[in-house]
């Protein structure tokens, strides 16, 4: 910084006192020399850095020079004045539209309406299309076959109607009463014999019986035929291996019966649970062998998915619901003390209950 003739002769003056006192230490000595030879050399033109600035000021208990800030700010050239920001609000300029475009234009905006209308248009018939088939296939069921109740009464013993429901039971009377004959499956083609309003008399497999007519139809379902999967059997097409579980003919494996379990007779855990064991086999022998009408209904094993049918799920074994005379034999046995009702969830089944070894 420059300093004035003033000012000069006051740092000078000031550094000579200093290092005739003879109080300035080695240090203070080496500095203040080095001060005296530049401002003799340069007078007001020193130049010094702003350590060397405050060195000297603490030194010497220099003052602060007034007029320094006001000469400095002198020689400093005048700020400039900031621009003036404009108060007029920015338009983009506008092309001038051409001719072509001009005619186009309103070919244009009536295919951008259709678009904006159209896509919704088709994503709404889509969906609704969805819904309708939906329906349709939820229906089907329902509405393939024509009830005997609203048709005309059919006395001639050549025509022949169809089971409509998954389990119906045929009895010797026209009556919720009367006998259990049997039970026919859904899709069963019987003869009628006699309608009478509420009832039907009807011949099929059982014999000659009673049914409800709201449980027949004239027209017979897309597939009337039973499948290895849900299939009415006879006591020949069914060995017992123990008190829940049966080998069906046709199937690849055993069939563990669900909805409750037996007593081991194959490695059970006391002598009491094969003797209760010993007894469900027989027992259900005895159901299968003087049934008058056996049913069978596979179902899903509750293990993990893609494991059904391997040694990781029920030992290999497939899954069902075997049905004498319309009642599930595990009903009968847990009913008889043979069993208890044992329930899996879909992938995986509880421990298995240890009823008979106190």
């Amino acid at each position: 910084m420059p300093f004035s003739p003033d000012r000069t002769k006051e740092i000078q003056s000031r550094i000579d006192a200093r290092l005739q006192s003879g109080q300035a230490n080695d240090w203070e000595v080496s500095f203040l020399t080095n001060m005296a030879a530049r401002f003799q050399q340069y007078g007001t033109e020193t130049r010094l850095s702003k350590a060397q600035y405050a060195s000297l000021h603490k030194a010497l208990k220099l003052e602060r020079e007034p007029s320094s800030r006001t000469s400095s700010q002198a020689n400093e050239r005048p700020p400039r004045p900031a621009p003036k920001r404009s108060t007029k609000s920015y338009q983009p300029k506008t092309r001038p539209m051409s001719v072509t475009r001009a005619i186009t234009a309103p070919r244009r905006a009536v295919r951008r309406a259709q678009r904006q209308i159209m896509v919704p248009l088709v994503i709404a018939v889509a969906f609704f299309a969805l819904i309708g088939s939906l329906s349709d296939t939820t229906s089907s069921r329902s509405t393939s076959y024509s009830p005997l109740a609203t048709s005309a009464p059919q006395t001639t013993s050549g025509t022949y109607v169809y089971v409509t429901g998954t389990r119906v039971n045929q009895r010797d009377g026209p009556s919720t009463s009367d006998r259990v004959m049997g039970v026919l499956v859904e899709g069963t083609q019987v003869q009628l014999l006699r309608d009478q309003g509420q009832w039907a008399q009807i011949r099929s497999d059982l014999g000659t019986g009673w049914m409800s007519s709201s449980f027949l139809s004239l027209n017979g379902p897309a597939v009337a035929q039973p499948t290895a999967q849900d299939r009415t059997l006879r006591s020949s097409d069914v060995r017992i291996i123990d008190g829940d579980t049966v080998d069906i003919r046709g199937l690849p494996a055993n069939v563990r019966l669900v909805g409750f379990n037996a007593p081991e007779t194959w490695r059970p855990s006391c002598a009491a649970e094969r003797q209760v064991g010993e007894r469900a086999t027989a027992r259900l022998s005895q159901l299968v062998r003087n049934a008058v009408s056996i049913e069978f209904e596979r179902v899903a094993c509750s293990c993990r998915p893609g494991t059904e049918g391997t040694d990781r799920c029920n030992f290999g074994r497939l899954c069902g619901s075997l049905f004498v005379d319309g009642q599930d034999v595990g009903r009968t046995l847990v009913g008889e003390g043979l069993a208890v009702p044992y329930r899996c969830g879909r992938t995986s089944c509880p421990p298995r209950p240890q009823a008979w070894c106190g």
